[in-house]
């Protein structure tokens, strides 16, 4: 595969007559992938038939008897496409119908069950797989877990809120994820035997942003998408912290919208206008400052107190990524090893680890460097064992360094400036100048041409 998408069939699903519902469209798949299901207008429910292959065929119309449909999803374990969906009568009282979709009469066949006089905040239904079946009814204040087809209704009671996402845990849907419109996030349990639902439990996790969007990734890590504030990637916790929250946030994604208001300011005087908006709603609400110039994202942070140099390694010249981070301190080197995202001390036996190094680096032929005061170092990628060593004559202290694939420049002593060249796993001093003034600094860049 190559990580692309691929379109494989589209067209144009609007039509030329009919009233856009309220609360924005409503697209689902039926869970054996025969048809695919939309509640775009009053009063009708569009049909695109999916053959065997996977094809789309010519899409039609249902006529809907109930005009203010809040939600709608498909039912699993049924022979036949089956949809459930809440609805509100001119009465402004809540129900819950089940229909069975005739893909060949083009109609709606009446369902195996119904629910009458529902809480009146029921806003969302969540289908539950098989073996259990049924659906769960969220409300403001309750919810419910109805299945008439095994005669099973159980409800739990709930503080106030208003349930925005949901998002499931596991395959056969004992476990659900929620989200309220204040950030809360709580997980719904399913007590059951194996086929039927015995009871319901709800606990808070934590609080996140308010999420639109709940996504459970896996072993505990959740994507929380929000249209209100930033979206999320967060762990779940056994236990609860000092704070008696489960929740331990991963990362976090800037969204700036939704925005309220916004001026145009120039802060620091200097002519160049910065925007500062009013971004957000309820507890996401922010002002964020945005401007021209290079992001730069933090990806992760150690206390390091006392290092004095900082190198990256790769373990071969055909690596992508670097492997190793060097860690100079006084009187000490340290070796960091990057596995699978995460860091873990490690040595290089090639390596003086107990002196402080002063530059190390990768050079041709899959060998490493290592220079410290007393010494350069080079040591084989393979088996990390030390292959050439070369010392300043009459022990003159090395202070300053540079170096590319091939060529090392050091400061020795005081004023004498050393060329060495690195070349088929060994070091040869090339030259020796004396620059008459003490070296602060050096630079040693490859030219044009490989030279």
């Amino acid at each position: 595969t190559t990580g692309e998408l691929v379109t494989k069939a589209m067209g144009d699903v609007t039509d030329s007559v009919g009233r856009m519902i309220d609360s924005g469209p409503i697209m689902h798949i039926d869970p054996e992938r025969r048809l695919i299901g939309l509640h775009l207008y009053d009063g009708f429910f569009k049909v695109i038939p999916v053959d065997s292959k996977g094809l789309l065929k010519d899409a039609f119309n249902i006529r809907l008897e109930e005009l203010q449909v809040l939600d709608i999803q498909f039912l699993h374990g049924f022979q036949n496409p089956t949809i459930v969906l809440l609805y509100q009568d001119p009465k402004e009282m809540r129900h819950v119908k089940t229909y069975e979709i005739s893909i060949k009469d083009k109609d709606l066949l009446p369902g195996p069950w119904h629910q009458t006089g529902v809480e009146l905040g029921a806003s969302m239904i969540i289908p539950v797989p098989t073996p259990l079946g049924g659906c769960l009814l969220l409300g403001e204040q309750t919810i419910s877990y109805l299945n008439k087809d095994k005669g099973d209704t159980k409800t739990i009671h709930m503080d106030l809120c208003v349930t925005r996402a949901w998002g499931q845990i596991d395959e056969n849907g004992s476990r659900y994820l929620l989200g309220d419109h204040m950030g809360q996030l709580y997980v719904l349990v399913l007590d059951n035997d194996g086929s039927k639902v015995l009871s319901l439990k709800l606990d808070c996790l934590g609080s996140t942003s308010s999420a639109k969007t709940i996504s459970y990734l896996d072993t505990g890590v959740v994507f929380i998408g929000s249209c209100f504030g930033d979206s999320q990637l967060i762990k779940l916790h056994p236990d609860k912290d000092e704070n008696g929250s489960n929740i331990d946030v991963l990362e976090t994604y800037t969204n700036l919208g939704p925005i309220q208001d916004f001026c145009v300011v120039d802060l620091e005087r200097q002519g160049q206008g910065q925007v500062v908006t009013c971004s957000g709603t309820l507890k996401d609400g922010s002002l964020r400052v945005v401007r021209n110039g290079i992001g730069i994202n933090e990806q992760a942070a150690v206390e390091l107190p006392g290092i004095k140099g900082l190198w990256s390694l790769r373990d071969s010249a055909d690596s992508v990524y670097d492997k190793y981070l060097v860690q100079s301190f006084i009187g000490e080197t340290r070796v960091l090893e990057i596995t699978d995202e995460e860091l873990a001390e490690t040595e290089i036996d090639g390596f003086d680890h107990s002196a402080q190094s002063i530059w190390c680096g990768n050079v041709t032929d899959e060998y490493l460097v290592q220079v410290t005061e007393k010494s350069m170092r080079l040591v084989s990628c393979s088996m990390k064992t030390l292959v050439k060593e070369w010392s300043p004559p009459g022990g003159e202290r090395i202070t300053v360094v540079a170096g590319n694939p091939r060529q090392i420049l050091l400061a020795v002593g005081k004023s004498t400036l050393v060329y060495l060249r690195v070349e088929k796993g060994d070091v040869t001093e090339v030259a020796r100048v004396e620059i008459g003034h003490e070296i602060a600094c050096l630079n040693v860049c490859v030219l044009g041409g490989g030279g």
